[in-house]
């Protein structure tokens, strides 16, 4: 088995020499270390990160624990917190707890007893209280992306979800619509309960009822929107407008409503949240659903950028950065035309 000290005999260095180049650190002069370099890639050398893990006291892992990964925002997050790691020649490895808060304590447990050098925490779990203290704790390189403690000082990537949902029901509102619907995500997790109070939020500064048969309850599990909208379209009074959770309940209720004889945009305009048309084309439909776009890539970048930085000095003083959403206008809304009196009878 090839070693560190071959590579070092066949390229002409000492194995101090060679170990600089692996561990990509400075005082080897840049001759030397394409040297060292073309020699590792010509003898089919792979460095054992077990070992190097010893010498500099890092595992080059960074944990992420998801609460689950049945949306599809998670999917895409997940491709650039790694797409960004790899430029800090970092490995992520990816975990779910599929919304059980003992396999999440686990996962913490393994992550912050050496298996990786930071964790970073994403989901709105209002129940991850207990688990981000005990991180905060053991001074462990944190970062927690989407919910927030006001009484925790640790990185922190907050989405403006309140904000978000509010616009997106403004937009409705703006459109003439007052009878507007909403398919919610879990309340136990703040980013739904923060999309909820959004929604009221908006019909309250409009002056419109909040009218409790509007909201329809789910944990935005799958075919939720085609559940909530079948309920919906079935009132004796059923609205004009929707606001979903997220995408996938947007696309579910457009596709239902269709297929249940109710026009999209013509008799029932669809707001979603989270804008990942790109992720969903598997769903047959030429709707493009206008959306509460997140800034996924400058999300993906601050939060690894945090947790390096953390990692490198865990000294530094923990960060709070805030996101907002903006509205993608696609095919799925169209304004409230009110009959005028003269057109009635």
């Amino acid at each position: 088995m090839i070693n560190i000290f071959d590579i070092a005999k066949t390229a002409g260095v000492s194995k101090t020499t060679v170990s600089r180049v692996i561990n990509n650190q400075p005082g080897v002069r840049e001759d030397t270390r394409k040297k060292v370099l073309e020699t590792i890639e010509g003898m089919n050398y792979i460095p054992n990160q077990a070992a190097r893990s010893l010498v500099s006291r890092k595992a080059g892992v960074i944990g992420v624990i998801y609460n689950e990964f049945n949306t599809s925002v998670y999917l895409e997050l997940a491709n650039l917190l790694e797409k960004y790691a790899s430029g800090y020649s970092y490995n992520m490895v990816f975990c779910s707890s599929n919304d059980d808060f003992n396999a999440k304590a686990r996962y913490v447990q393994y992550f912050t007893g050496g298996a990786a050098d930071g964790v970073i925490l994403f989901g709105s779990d209002t129940r991850d209280r207990e688990l981000v203290q005990k991180i905060e704790n053991i001074n462990f390189p944190l970062v927690l992306i989407e919910n927030h403690f006001n009484d925790l000082n640790i990185n922190n990537i907050i989405i403006d979800n309140f904000s978000g949902a509010k616009r997106a029901v403004d937009y409705l509102i703006n459109m003439g619509h007052e009878k507007i619907a909403h398919i919610t995500g879990n309340l136990n997790h703040r980013a739904a309960s923060d999309r909820m109070n959004g929604y009221i939020e908006a019909l309250n500064s409009a002056g419109i009822n909040y009218n409790k048969d509007y909201v329809v309850f789910t944990n935005a599990g799958d075919n939720s929107g085609a559940a909530g909208v079948e309920k919906l379209v079935s009132l004796k009074e059923p609205p004009t407008a929707l606001f979903t959770f997220n995408d996938l309940q947007g696309y579910e209720a457009v596709q239902k409503a269709v297929e249940l004889g109710v026009g999209v945009p013509q008799e029932l305009s669809v707001v979603g949240f989270d804008n990942i048309y790109q992720v969903l084309r598997f769903i047959p439909s030429s709707m493009r659903l206008t959306s509460m776009k997140q800034p996924m890539e400058k999300i993906a970048e601050a939060a690894v950028k945090l947790i390096i930085d953390n990692i490198n000095d865990k000294s530094t003083e923990p960060k709070v950065l805030t996101f907002e959403t903006e509205i993608y206008q696609g095919t799925s809304c169209r304004p409230l035309v009110k009959r005028l009196q003269s057109d009635v009878g």
